[in-house]
């Protein structure tokens, strides 16, 4: 034994054994955090650079099949130089985001601490301290959710993008990069989306309402939040002036203005598509994420040959109609000019699933007007919803008469029953509701017939089905779970008997269920075919009707039967791509099978 070779930490033997044994492991700690940092420079090492100043990529809509929609902006990203942004901007940013931006390497090491120590006192990541180096890492690149290694892996990337890059390239990078909510990119769309403006442009008040925005899109929007908006606003102002960036007076001033903006702009005028897909993004919980993205990518379940159809097959069907005799001395379509004329919407989906297909909200997505968020009288397109209460609880249906069906369940009953099926907002507590004599959105008519027609099982109409990066990882699935989808919403029993009772209209012979109503108010005319594979929905009638027209000899009834003309023949098209699909699928399985005989 004494004889034995002595190794370096029989030096830990000439001290006390507690003493050695505190030692040792306190010499653990460095060496730790030194492999540590060579594994995390390792990995940062992997990223390029160049993704830094790579051109910018525009958010972009994709249908079922991968064919391209369109871009979800109406223009495509610009990127701004750095002589292009204004001062007021740049400190805007600077004292919002990043105060000592000039001065660290890219990470503030205290604020890291303050960070770190004030997670581990709330249990959750409540503060995450990151730099505009930082926040350039992680739209770049990435680099995946919020967890401590996520946040050091950060850190290492933001050193190598200092190490290569000047302050004002990153910080010009950075203002090009970053999520300003309703799908837009960067400080060139910002500027125009929220103000009509270029960047060069910006007033004091309106720099600092950007900077305040970016630290929630979602909550700050100064178009759907104007007061939250101001509130940030004016909070940015006063961290500007205890920079020393602007006076008092300047602040004074830039905090009394009213928050004065451009206007709401969804998405591209010019595509149906894509403004239903700009707005169902809006309500999903993906939107938070895209912040931390540099653009993203969306796919649908529309299939742009069903809106290619629908497309060719309306407008004709209005043009018949305008052309007719009863149509003589009312408004016709001449060229984009459509004040006053008759419009139609279609909508058709997949019966099971509840896939949007194919979808138009008019004649012309150039006056930006989704008719299905149109608020109408649903009428009788809302007695299925009193019919399935009364069946429900064993009282007697009149056919022809809601109102004395709703009578006997009772305001609450349908109330409630209602909101189940998708309709939205306060309803009245009067006979009214049972009559369908309150105001509502078309869409949400449409997903209560949808539900019923579905056996009230949990499938809600939707385009989106996927969100992910233009690096190609996912952010959002948006397809309800097996569990989900047979969950029963409605009574099941009772929504079959509903669906054979009137609005609905079984044809056995073509096995089809159709619905024609008039809607009250002169609202318009609404059409439904349901079969199978496929469901049509359809409303024709004018953005601001007149009683005048209506009770013109023939028109109200020219209406109806172009409103369910249209709906039968989408419908009829539909199925028939259906069966040439199916056919061509076959003729192309039967060769490889007799090649393998």
């Amino acid at each position: 034994m004494e004889n034995r070779r002595k190794r370096w930490y029989d030096l830990f033997g000439l001290l006390p054994r507690n003493l050695g044994r505190v030692l040792l492991w306190l010499s653990i700690i460095p060496i730790s955090f030194i492999v540590i940092l060579i594994i995390y420079a390792w990995r940062a090492d992997q990223y390029n650079l160049d993704e830094v100043l790579a051109p910018l990529e525009n958010c972009a809509a994709y249908d079922r099949n991968g064919q391209w929609i369109g871009t979800l902006t109406d223009h495509d990203r610009v990127y701004v130089a750095r002589h292009e942004l204004p001062d007021n901007l740049v400190n805007a940013f600077i004292a919002r985001e990043d105060e000592a931006f000039f001065d660290h390497g890219g990470i503030v090491y205290t604020s890291i601490i303050r960070s770190i120590c004030r997670n581990l006192t709330t249990l959750s990541y409540a503060q995450g301290a990151s730099t505009i180096t930082m926040q350039l890492a992680r739209n770049c690149y990435e680099l995946g959710g919020k967890t401590l290694d996520r946040k050091i892996l950060e850190m290492a990337v933001a050193r190598r993008i200092e190490g290569k890059y000047s302050k004002d390239e990153i910080l010009t990078a950075y203002l090009n990069r970053i999520y300003f909510g309703q799908q837009c990119y960067g400080i060139a769309q910002a500027a125009d989306l929220y103000f009509g403006k270029k960047v060069g442009d910006l007033t004091l008040a309106e720099c600092a309402t950007l900077a305040g925005l970016v630290r929630g899109p979602s909550i700050y929007n100064p178009v759907s939040s104007p007061e939250a908006a101001v509130k940030v606003r004016n909070a940015t102002l006063e961290r500007m002036l205890e920079c020393e960036f602007i006076t008092q007076e300047q602040m004074w001033k830039a905090s009394s203005e009213p928050m004065t903006v451009a206007g709401e702009k969804e998405a591209s005028p010019a595509s149906y598509p894509i403004l239903v897909i700009s707005r169902e993004l809006g309500s999903l919980a993906c939107c938070d994420q895209q912040e931390e993205t540099s653009s993203i990518f969306v796919m649908t379940t529309l299939n742009l040959d069903f809106q290619r159809m629908v497309e060719e097959v309306s407008e004709p069907a209005l043009i018949a109609l305008e052309n007719s005799p009863v149509w003589s001395g009312l408004p016709k379509r001449v060229d984009n000019h459509l004040k006053g004329c008759v419009q139609a919407a279609v909508l058709c989906v997949d019966s099971r699933k509840g896939d949007i297909l194919a979808i138009t909200g008019g004649r012309s997505a150039l006056d930006g007007v989704d008719r299905w968020q149109a608020k109408i009288m649903p009428g009788e397109l809302f007695t299925p919803v009193v019919n399935l209460c009364a069946v429900d609880q064993r009282r007697t249906v009149i056919r022809s008469n809601p109102e004395v069906t709703g009578r006997g369940v009772g305001f609450n009953t349908v109330i409630e029953t209602a909101g189940k099926a998708g309709y939205k907002g306060d309803l009245p507590r009067s006979p009214d509701l049972y009559a369908g004599k309150f105001r509502t959105s078309l869409a949400d008519a449409v997903n209560a017939l949808y539900m019923i027609g579905n056996g009230g099982l949990n499938v809600q109409l939707s385009a989106v089905r996927q969100v992910g990066t233009t690096k190609k990882n996912l952010v959002m699935v948006n397809a309800p779970s097996s569990e989900e989808t047979h969950r029963e919403i409605l009574p099941r029993e009772s929504v079959h008997l509903v669906a054979g009772l009137p609005p609905f209209r079984y044809d056995e012979r073509t096995r089809r269920t159709v619905v024609n109503v008039a809607l009250p108010e002169y609202s318009g005319h609404f059409s439904s075919v349901r079969g199978r594979y496929y469901t049509v929905y359809v409303w024709v009638g004018f953005d601001a009707p007149d009683e005048a027209v209506y009770k013109k000899r023939g028109v109200s009834a020219a209406l109806a039967k172009t409103c369910s003309t249209l709906a039968e023949d989408v419908y009829t098209r539909a199925e028939a791509a259906r069966k040439a699909a199916a056919t061509e699928r076959r003729e192309q399985e039967t060769p490889q099978e007799q090649t393998s005989l």
